[in-house]
């Protein structure tokens, strides 16, 4: 009968750690569940606002744009057409787009020095960006 007895208080003995340890995991998963939302940053909407990336874009083809002209003139022809084409474009998602460009004077076929200043307005935000692109590159 005292080997019952022990086998008995060993069993509750294990029921008891298990059961506690269910009692534990189960207190830490609902705590955790309760301060969840205070802990995690939702930056979601930046990524739903989309006047960043289409300035960004707008940008980095205009420096393409240059780069790819051959010369003066076609770079004057291509700056024209990518201008009408960027503006109608952001008419069309109702963003404000104002992209102002200077060739440089005298123009050089090997440089194509061209100084822009874009500008995009949306119902939330205002973009302004100044650079001065040639034949090479962008230079800020």
């Amino acid at each position: 009968m005292a080997f019952r007895t022990r086998s008995l208080s060993r069993s509750r003995k294990a029921q008891f750690f298990i059961l506690s340890a269910f009692a534990i995991v189960t207190i830490i998963f609902f705590l955790s569940q309760w301060i969840e939302p205070y802990t995690i940053v939702d930056t979601s909407y930046i990524a739903a606002r989309e006047d960043f990336f289409i300035f960004s874009n707008i940008k980095e083809k205009a420096v393409e744009t240059v780069k790819n002209s051959k010369d003066c003139d076609e770079l004057s022809y291509n700056l024209g057409e990518y201008k009408t084409f960027t503006e109608n474009y952001a008419s069309m998602k109702a963003l404000g787009l104002n992209v102002n460009y200077l060739i440089n004077s005298p123009c050089d076929d090997n440089k194509l020095g061209t100084n822009f200043t874009i500008k995009l307005r949306s119902s939330s935000s205002y973009i302004e960006g100044t650079f001065l692109v040639n034949k090479t590159g962008l230079f800020k």
